[in-house]
């Protein structure tokens, strides 16, 4: 007989293997084979058994001898037998997630047996399950000209198997070409490729954050254009990229071009919030960027009319965030911003209402019971850059402060695309170790607030603001009964946000007849620090040819802050000083950038070799230990520094600053005042000159101010984190008394 009777010798074997007892299935057949008949089955089964032991000789030996045994007519049948004994192995085996013998199976297959589609599939899926994916396995596996050989279109089973392993090959890759290449081959036979291009898409956007290469950034993304049906995503993000690796001018021609295919309003104010993104690194283009932001705010009043009249109509949360953010750079006129903010936020968060509801719900319900027996109260904070990052390096000090006997506070780490990964060393060592939890949150937004909503919240505090889209989403569904935004950027506009921190110097009195979120003031200062790291200085006078008894002005902020007037004023303040240089360093278009303050320098009848453009620095106390080469500091306007002017004035440096309406405006003026300095401080264009000439020909003053600077450090609220958490938890413990209040009214209602 030449084949044993299958049912039954496949149910025995699958019970070795189901518990996992491969050399009791040996011993078993062995034993068989060693009976008269001698069947073709066992010992075919028999070779598969070794290779599961890693004795792939005797393995191929057995083989050997079975086929040498046989007619040549024979051969055939004896080839599908021996296939079709792999795959019984192999069902077993991967329905009980023997992940590593499965991988090793069918690398086997693929070399014995000819190219097929569903060997490939399986193989690589189980290599993905076993983490041991190489990407020469791709290849190795046969699939695309297995692939190539089929005359007609899979059948679904089979497409959906393609499907989903294109979508986790896409999520697997680490930014390998040939991997792409590889990519696109099989896209070709896939008739959905909607969630592959999703993933490909969040895999440009990984790599955009994290290689330096752009290049192979628009390599991904130009396949991404190829397989999409609907590409404006991958066209959005070729802008983008560019911008990022700091290719202005190519950003602002594919933004225009972008912008001309746009056939509806949402695409045309997200392609026209990235040609004002790129106009603002490149500061001789701002009158051309300021012309650009009345036209979006025009499409946004439209996109409103068009959502009264249609509320089904597309409304994500990235319309109202990068587009709309660079108002602050361009202008100082926060009731026009806010009310129009304002309506799209609340625009945005009727556009969710469905899926907040039960969240809500959820969150108040689990929140009054909870209440009732828990003796602290639990804070959430929700975050992408608690890490080396503005946000990090001035939020870290609460948690090292707060009061652990009448607070829990959780950290929650936002992964804005792509795959969880652990926190760094300095997330780790500021937030996730003093904190009372810890974890990376991802996936969509329904999926991070309900995962906030489990942890029975009572107060949740986003600390990114507008910057992150995501977090952004979270906020608008409200996961806990109290809601604050402190920190990254100006206020959401969010009905759903109760509060937003401040004090009385960063928002005048006036603010909250246009905030839609309750402004709660500290008593002294919003934001206070314990200090910087400080590294070692690399940076002389010498090495850039300025004389040692020479007035060095110093301005330290992205090109999208450099607006054209401010530039005039410091080019001012130069022709006024004598023997006056000015340093100029921050992210943008370098030959722009100098060509701006050049251009307006002529006009004055200031030389140009009194403008040093300097590179950025190899982290940030080395950053900070520079800052001791000038005498002055020079901030923009209307959006002034923040975590720059902190680090200054940390530093010692006399600061000028013009104040204006908008919180964006008037940081560098809190930060002033909480350190108990009011020199350099302008209400005008005026003063903001005079302050910097003052400074300039005063040395005297520069010294009195450097050395109350260095005084303040023992004394002034801001830099005194301690205090400043004892502040804010009272202002958190209030938050939470007044929402038990009114909890508690609403029940006896």
């Amino acid at each position: 007989m030449l084949f044993l009777e299958s049912e039954s010798l496949d149910q025995t074997i699958q019970k070795y293997l189901q518990q996992e007892q491969y050399g009791g299935a040996i011993a078993f057949l062995e034993s068989l084979i060693s009976t008269a008949e001698n069947p073709a089955s066992a010992r075919l089964l028999l070779g598969i058994l070794y290779v599961l032991v890693e004795q792939e000789e005797a393995a191929q030996l057995t083989w050997a001898l079975v086929f040498s045994e046989v007619e040549d007519t024979e051969e055939e049948a004896l080839t599908v037998e021996l296939q079709r004994l792999f795959r019984t192995v192999l069902d077993t085996l991967k329905s009980h997630a023997a992940w590593s013998q499965s991988w090793q199976l069918y690398q086997y297959l693929w070399e014995l047996f000819p190219p097929a589609v569903d060997t490939a599939i399986g193989g690589l899926q189980a290599a993905l399950e076993d983490e041991s994916l190489q990407a020469s396995d791709l290849e190795r596996s046969g699939l695309v000209p297995s692939l190539e050989q089929q005359t007609e279109l899979l059948p679904e089973p089979q497409q959906q198997q393609l499907r989903s392993l294109l979508e986790r090959i896409v999520v697997w890759d680490h930014g390998d070409l040939s991997v792409l290449q590889w990519i696109e081959a099989v896209a070709q036979f896939v008739d959905d490729l909607t969630k592959t291009a999703f993933h490909l898409c969040e895999k440009s956007i990984q790599l955009r954050l994290q290689s330096k290469d752009l290049q192979l950034v628009l390599a991904y993304i130009e396949t991404g254009l190829k397989l999409d049906e609907h590409p404006f995503g991958f066209a959005h993000e070729r802008v983008v990229a560019h911008v990022k690796y700091g290719q202005y001018m190519e950003a602002v021609r594919l933004a225009e071009e972008l912008k001309e295919t746009c056939d509806t309003i949402q695409y045309k104010i997200l392609a026209q919030g990235l040609l004002i993104d790129a106009l603002l690194h490149i500061p001789d283009q701002w009158q051309q960027a300021q012309a650009c932001l009345e036209e979006i705010v025009e499409l946004y009043y439209q996109l409103l009319t068009e959502y009264d009249r249609d509320p089904d109509i597309y409304f994500p949360a990235i319309l109202l965030l990068r587009p709309l953010f660079f108002h602050q750079y361009i202008q100082d006129t926060p009731q026009q911003y806010r009310a129009l903010l304002n309506q799209l936020s609340a625009a945005y968060v009727d556009s969710v209402k469905s899926m907040a509801k039960s969240i809500q719900a959820d969150a108040h319900q689990a929140t009054q019971e909870v209440s009732k027996t828990k003796s602290k109260i639990r804070v959430g904070f929700l975050s992408e850059c608690m890490r080396r990052h503005s946000v990090g390096w001035l939020s870290r000090w609460i948690f090292q402060h707060y009061d652990r006997d009448r607070f829990e506070f959780y950290v929650y780490f936002l992964e804005a695309v792509g795959e969880p990964t652990d926190p760094s060393p300095f997330s780790q060592k500021w937030f996730a170790n003093p904190a009372t939890a810890a974890c990376t949150v991802h996936g969509d937004p329904q999926t991070i607030a309900q995962i906030l909503q489990e942890d029975q919240l009572d107060i949740l505090v986003d600390l990114d603001s507008l910057t992150s889209e995501k977090g952004y989403s979270v906020m608008a569904l409200k996961p806990a009964p109290v809601q604050v935004t402190w920190l990254g950027y100006d206020a959401t506009s969010l009905p759903t946000i109760d509060y937003f921190l401040a004090d009385e110097f960063v928002l005048p009195p006036t603010a909250d007849s246009y905030y839609v979120e309750k402004i709660w003031r500290m008593p002294q200062t919003y934001i206070a620090v314990d200090g910087f790291e400080v590294g070692v200085p690399t940076l002389r006078r010498r090495h850039l040819g300025i004389p040692e008894k020479a007035v060095v002005y110093y301005s330290a902020q992205s090109a999208q802050k450099r607006h054209l007037e401010t530039t005039r004023w410091q080019v001012q303040i130069l022709k006024q000083v004598p023997n006056s240089h000015l340093l100029i360093k921050g992210k943008g278009d370098a030959d722009a950038i100098r060509n701006a303050y050049l251009q307006v320098a002529a006009a004055e009848g200031v030389s140009g070799d009194r403008f040093h453009l300097l590179p950025r620095d190899f982290d940030e106390p080395t950053h900070r230990a520079n800052m001791s080469i000038a005498d002055v500091v020079l901030d923009t306007f209307p959006y002034t520094g923040a975590t720059t002017t902190m680090e200054a004035l940390w530093m010692g440096m006399p600061l000028v600053t013009r104040v204006g309406q908008q919180f964006a405006s008037r940081n560098s003026y809190t930060m002033l005042r909480n350190a108990g300095i009011t020199a350099g401080i302008a209400h005008s264009a005026e003063e903001y000159i005079d302050w910097g000439v003052r400074y300039g020909l005063n040395a005297e003053l520069r010294e009195q101010v450097r050395w109350q600077l260095w005084q303040s450090r023992q004394t002034a609220p801001l830099w005194d984190a301690a205090q400043f958490t004892r502040h804010l938890e009272y202002a958190l413990e209030q938050m939470w008394q007044r929402y038990l209040a009114q909890a508690a009214d609403e029940v006896r209602v």
